[in-house]
């Protein structure tokens, strides 16, 4: 009877990442697929920091495209709790984060930010129906000594 539940325990931990590796700054390009760039150029950028995360919050402030400033990301309050906070997405996600970020000019973007498990965080900024839809693969930012 043992033995079951040593293999159960193990498979358990085996399955429990620890997300708070994600914590530090992150950037990338959007998509270079025209239709993930909506209202956003093809040379777009965006530099995330993360200051902290856990399975059900996350601290983050993102450096808009063209902006040139730094938005907090304002996650949807309850949405951790909710089935939303189990949301899939292809390639399977450790975690996914809903928020918004509003920026100083314009309308507040929804923010889904995904954290994948080969050190890679996608963010999808999306306004309104048609007027902003771009997803960007964030990698970890290179230091420099």
């Amino acid at each position: 009877m043992r033995v079951p539940l040593v293999v159960a325990l193990l498979l358990l931990a085996g399955g429990c990442e620890d997300i708070r590796r994600f914590e530090g700054t992150w950037v990338g390009p959007v998509s270079a697929d025209p239709a993930h760039q909506q209202g956003f150029g093809s040379a777009s950028f965006l530099r995330a920091t993360v200051k902290s995360v856990s399975r059900t919050s996350i601290d983050l402030s993102m450096e808009l495209p063209e902006a040139g400033t730094s938005v907090p990301f304002e996650p949807i309050r309850h949405a951790s709790d909710d089935v939303l906070g189990d949301l899939r997405l292809d390639g399977e996600p450790l975690r996914t984060f809903l928020g918004f970020l509003r920026p100083a000019a314009g309308q507040p973007f929804l923010a889904v930010v995904s954290l994948f498990a080969e050190d890679r965080i996608d963010v999808r900024l999306i306004r309104g129906p048609d007027e902003a839809y771009g997803v960007f693969s964030l990698r970890r930012a290179l230091t420099t000594k």
